[in-house]
Order: C-alpha cells, then sequence, then structure tokens
C-alpha cells in the first residue's frame, strides 16, 4: 500500500469539519501550528484516494469561500510508527488515573487507578487533550457520585469505559461503528482484567441501545456528531444523570452546550485543556 501526504493551511474549526467530511477516506487527519504560528493540516491517505479526495477538498474550500490551489502530495516515509509512539508514549498521571504502555516497566503507583493502554488502531491512549478533559471528568465526578450504568458512546481504544469500570467497578456498555475499536476495546478490557464489566458493541450511534437509560455517558468525538446525536443520547440518559462530551475545540464549545441546554441539560463545569474542551453536563429531574 502506497502512502502520500498533503499539507495545507487551514484554521482548527474548518479542519475539524473537514476532518469529519474526510474520515471514511483517510488514514489520518491532524492539524498542528507551524513556527510562523500558522495552523497546518496535514492528511495521509492511500494514492488510490488522491483524486477524490482532492476533489472533496476543492468542493469544500469552494463552499467555506476559500481559495484552493492544486497542492502536491509526497509520499510517507515507510517506518514503524506504532514503535516509535512507544518510544515516546511516557506513563501519563490524569486525574485519579496512571496511564501507561506494556514498554514501562516502571512499579505502578498505588495510590492511583492504573490503565494500560498501547497505542494502537483506534483512539485514545490518554495523550490527547479530548481524553485527557474525559478522564479529569470523570475523576471529578469520582469525588462525589456513583454511578451503575455508565456508557461509552464512540469508545475507541475503551479508554473512558474502561476508566468507569475501574471507577465503579460495573457493567459499562462501549459503542463504536468501527469494529476495529470495538475488537481494540475487547482487547484492552482483557489486559487490564475488566472483560467482565466492559462489553463493547458494534453500533451505529444508539441504534443497537435504544429503550436503555444509562445514569452516565461519556462521548468523546467531535462537535457535529455531538450536536447530531444529542437528541439520541438525552433520550437515553436517566434523569439527574451526567454527561461528558468532549473532542471539540474551545470556540465550539458554547454551539455544544447551545443545543444541549435545548434538550433540557444544564452545564456543570468546563474544562479546558490547550485548545480542547470538556464538558461535564447535568439532566435536571421533572418538576
Amino acid at each position: 500500500m502506497t502512502l502520500l501526504q498533503l499539507e495545507y493551511p487551514l484554521s482548527p474549526d474548518l479542519a475539524n469539519e473537514l476532518s469529519c467530511l474526510l474520515e471514511e477516506d483517510v488514514v489520518a487527519f491532524s492539524w498542528y501550528e507551524n513556527k510562523q504560528l500558522e495552523w497546518i493540516s496535514q492528511l495521509i491517505f492511500e494514492g488510490s484516494q488522491e483524486v477524490k479526495l482532492k476533489n472533496k477538498i476543492s468542493k469544500f474550500f469552494n463552499e467555506n469561500g476559500l481559495k484552493w490551489a492544486d497542492l502536491h502530495s509526497s509520499p510517507v516515509q515507510e517506518r514503524d510508527w506504532l514503535l516509535d509512539v512507544y518510544k515516546n508514549f511516557p506513563p501519563l498521571y490524569l486525574g485519579k488515573f496512571y496511564i501507561y504502555g506494556l514498554h514501562i516497566q516502571e512499579a505502578l503507583p498505588k495510590d492511583m487507578l492504573p490503565l494500560c493502554i498501547n497505542a494502537a488502531t483506534a483512539f485514545g491512549s490518554g495523550q490527547h487533550e479530548s481524553t485527557e478533559g474525559c478522564l479529569r471528568a470523570l475523576s471529578e465526578l469520582a469525588e462525589q457520585y456513583t454511578f451503575s450504568q455508565p456508557l461509552d458512546m464512540g469508545c475507541g481504544s475503551g479508554i473512558l469505559a474502561l476508566a468507569m469500570a475501574s471507577l465503579w467497578k460495573v457493567p459499562v456498555i462501549a459503542c463504536d461503528n468501527d469494529i476495529e475499536a470495538v475488537r481494540i476495546t475487547q482487547q484492552n478490557a482483557h489486559v487490564n482484567h475488566l472483560e467482565a464489566y466492559v462489553k463493547p458493541l458494534l453500533s451505529e450511534g444508539f441504534s443497537i441501545i435504544q429503550n436503555q437509560s444509562f445514569d452516565l455517558i461519556t462521548a468523546n468525538i467531535m462537535a457535529r456528531p455531538l450536536c447530531q446525536m444529542a437528541g439520541d443520547m438525552l433520550k437515553a440518559l436517566s434523569f439527574n444523570g451526567f454527561i461528558i462530551l468532549s473532542g471539540l475545540l474551545n470556540s465550539q464549545a458554547e454551539g455544544v452546550i447551545d443545543v444541549y441546554r435545548s434538550h433540557g441539560v444544564k452545564l456543570v463545569d468546563q474544562l479546558f485543556i490547550g485548545d480542547w474542551s470538556t464538558l461535564i453536563m447535568r439532566k435536571e429531574n421533572r418538576g
């Protein structure tokens, strides 16, 4: 398989939108700030997808009033990316959790909940600010509340489902629309001896868990799908239940908050980590 990469300047808000549009067509999509303080988007994709991708990007630029030049892609240097990640993946201390990979040989801290999460083919190693925000939000809630029916929507590696199972030792449903994420979550549950608690399910949104009720829902995805599934999420959330929403930039948070408030939930807390926000919201009881 020949992999190509393409880079171009684009604001984080538009990069987030474009990443949703292209998620089925690329191997990886990221954006970063260069030394000139410009935001640069980077795509890595199979060579066979180049024409299709450029057509989609060109249309997106035109719809948003941006100038589009036919940029030239370049080959991606062959290397063992997972090995590189392992070498640069130090243990993380996030709230009540100690996140580490199998390559870490040091003794586990006794005053934290250890979670072994290796770099893999599903999102969620604890490195990203949105995952960190969710783990800190769970730690914050655990100071005052216990939960018996948690759900991790869009589970990726399963790190949030594992975190909830570790905190409360209760069954946790972990849903994703990617079969690879479901497989990795099952694998990580086994590695962490939490397979008795974590139940990974392949599901497009809430499609296979309709009519089920949850007292805590985590969703670390992106602003647009968070808004699109607000109705289904609030229907599944029990009264006085909490939701933790992440995967959104600070500039997108207010829009997401407004959508969820319109469905009858209130903002409890907002965690800021760099350019990213994590929201803790609660569905208030009737009357």
